[in-house]
């Protein structure tokens, strides 16, 4: 009952003037809004005795921390075709223009171990690529369908997708 009479005395006796007051009160409260800060970092989001954060910590601290991201790439031709390593190529180096990009990893330039298989001493001296000469392109299918490093990483199982790793520059 006191709450209604107050209202009814006060707030309904002086709209004009509590409508002003209350602009005022919302004015004061949004000018004073911009020195508000919330920080939803990621250190401040994990406990300090998470484990998990901990673990991250020391093993970014020793091998450090890049970013990275994943581009997928499904060509309407074989992902073989010549067509298809030229699109790639010419798109790794459009990425390689990009002033945060440092390298561009994709199934042209990563190691093939076994297209053909190669004694480790030949392999030391001249590892061999998609882009090298004579490398035969269905061992090389095979191999990237085969291998536990490149088989849905690199290329998808049905082999009509691959994936480019684009390693970024740290922020300075």
């Amino acid at each position: 009952m006191m709450l209604r009479q107050f209202y009814e005395r006060v707030i309904l006796s002086f709209p004009k003037t509590i409508l002003l007051l209350m602009l005022v009160c919302i004015a004061a409260l949004g000018y004073q809004a911009r020195y508000l800060e919330i920080d939803a970092s990621a250190e401040t989001l994990l406990l300090e005795d998470d484990k998990d954060l901990a673990f991250t910590r020391k093993v970014n601290e020793r091998y450090g921390s890049s970013d990275f991201l994943v581009l997928t790439y499904s060509p309407h031709a074989d992902l073989l075709a010549d067509a298809t390593l030229d699109s790639l190529r010419k798109l790794s180096a459009e990425l390689l223009e990009l002033e945060r990009v440092e390298s561009v990893m994709s199934i042209l330039n990563v190691p093939l171990l076994e297209s053909p298989p190669k004694p480790i001493q030949e392999l030391i001296k001249n590892v061999p690529t998609l882009e090298s000469p004579g490398i035969d392109k269905a061992l090389a299918k095979l191999e990237f369908l085969n291998s536990p490093i490149y088989r849905d990483n690199l290329v998808s199982p049905d082999f009509k997708t691959t994936a480019l790793l684009i390693n970024l520059f740290d922020d300075p």
